[in-house]
């Protein structure tokens, strides 16, 4: 028999209730920083949590949605784009290197999630406002990635504890057996 990952209809609703909770923890807590325009805010929790819990793929999509549609309902619509592609990327990277929750995973996926995401932010603060104001902007998104690390490990240990199938979403550990003559 070979294993293979699947998706279920009830993904679909996982993805829109997350990336609905991503977009209103990330537009509930905005701090402004004034350099580039941009704010301090809770979205790397949720990206951290769902990169851990539901996998690469399918925490890029809400870290990188709800991030997005925050920056479009809360008056940044400029950094929309650039948005869903750093926090998408950061969760997916995030995602991608975690394959066993072991602590040598998360220290390593961590530091390049979080170094993309700064970098990325870098990039894209220049485009809109100039180096200067872009790396400026260093500091607090070293902050954030930091806090929203602490914060979605936090929920995801919680969470899996009592809610222990979550393990088997995502990429840690999630696979199901489907006989080789049912493969198309």
């Amino acid at each position: 028999m070979a294993k293979k990952r699947i998706l279920t209809a009830s993904t679909i609703p996982l993805v829109a209730v997350m990336t609905a909770i991503t977009t209103v923890l990330t537009f509930a807590v905005r701090i402004p920083s004034a350099p580039t325009r941009g704010y301090f805010n809770l979205s790397d929790a949720m990206i951290y949590f769902s990169s851990l819990a539901f996998g690469p793929w399918i925490g890029g999509v809400i870290g990188g949605l709800g991030p997005a549609l925050s920056d479009l309902i809360s008056g940044y619509p400029q950094w929309a784009a650039f948005t869903f592609v750093i926090d998408g990327g950061q969760a997916v990277i995030m995602g991608l290197i975690v394959k066993k929750f072991k602590p040598s995973y998360l220290a390593i996926g961590s530091v390049v999630s979080a170094v993309w995401k700064v970098l990325g932010y870098v990039v894209a603060g220049s485009f809109l406002s100039g180096w200067g104001p872009a790396l400026t902007e260093v500091p607090g998104n070293c902050v954030q990635a930091v806090f929203g690390l602490v914060v979605g490990l936090a929920l995801f240990t919680a969470i899996r504890k009592a809610y222990p199938p979550l393990v088997r979403i995502g990429n840690l550990g999630y696979e199901v057996s489907v006989p080789e003559d049912s493969k198309q």
